[in-house]
């Protein structure tokens, strides 16, 4: 009996020691409560219940939070690219437009100097637009989209709007073929404007033009313009073919000497020509 009154004595001692603590911690939160207005001391407990439940709130609702944002982000992210993608799609559409109006527009400077053309000339006119080209490096010839329904024949002359580019050869029902300065068949009864040396304009597979039979000793210079003889059948007198280019008096034993010309157009850029109906006014003139 004497050994169990110690232990029961520290019990005691404990018990009261967990009263005394829970006694002051009472009067303590009772006297926090009557400094901050509460009606009763039991505000405090109310105090500290709501802000460990707001905690524990906080911490479920949280992660719920961040999941919703994550979604919305998601989906503006979507709105985004797809707007993205629309955006694309004008712009393109955009620039296809420009694209077409900067060409309508290009075209019709050309047309516009074209009818320069109409207006110099007694032929009647008939504009064509070229639909094939031959990219054989030893022919220059083009198809063009008018032929004998629009009165084309062959051996009318064809010009673009920067001077004469050749002649027809070949016409079907809606379309004809031209056959380019370049080519090595072409041959053009020409004639050196300022001096009127005689020669014939003669293809080279180039973009250059040869101007042949020139004697030696001819006046012939650099800048010179070479006009059309009328001579030939084909091409009227006066119309401008090139510029020389150079002059090479040849060698000693030669004859003629080697002339170079310039084409006034160029053979390598044409979309649009203007071809004489060079028959239609030959026939009026018969009649």
């Amino acid at each position: 009996m004497e050994n169990r009154t110690p232990g029961k004595k520290n019990s005691k001692k404990r018990l009261v020691t967990i009263c005394a603590i829970a006694l002051v911690a009472l009067i303590l939160f009772s006297m926090v409560g009557l400094r901050i207005g509460a009606q009763d001391f039991t505000m405090p407990f109310k105090f500290l219940f709501m802000d460990g439940s707001a905690s524990v709130q906080g911490m479920i609702v949280k992660p719920y939070v961040w999941l919703k944002q994550f979604i919305s982000f998601g989906g503006k992210c979507q709105d985004i690219r797809v707007q993205n993608q629309a955006l694309l799609k004008e712009n393109a559409r955009l620039r296809q437009e420009l694209v077409r109006y900067q060409e309508a527009y290009l075209a019709k400077e050309r047309y516009r100097k074209m009818l320069k053309i109409k207006e110099q000339t007694d032929y009647p006119v008939v504009f064509a637009q070229v639909i094939g080209v031959d990219l054989a490096p030893w022919a220059g010839t083009i198809l063009v989209d008018r032929g004998r329904r629009d009165g084309v024949l062959p051996d009318m002359v064809a010009l673009s709007w920067q001077g004469v580019i050749g002649h027809t050869i070949e016409a079907y029902p809606g379309s004809s073929r031209i056959l380019l300065l370049s080519d090595p068949r072409s041959r053009v009864a020409a004639i050196v404007q300022r001096t009127r040396v005689r020669g014939v304009l003669k293809g080279t597979s180039s973009s250059l033009c040869s101007l042949v039979y020139v004697e030696k000793g001819t006046d012939v210079e650099v800048g010179d313009k070479v006009i059309s003889a009328g001579t030939d059948g084909i091409f009227p007198k006066g119309l401008l073919l090139g510029v020389v280019s150079s002059v090479d008096p040849g060698s000693m034993d030669g004859i003629f000497q080697t002339i170079t010309v310039e084409p006034s157009a160029d053979l390598n850029d044409i979309e649009e020509v203007s071809i004489l109906l060079t028959s239609k006014m030959d026939e009026h003139q018969g009649s």
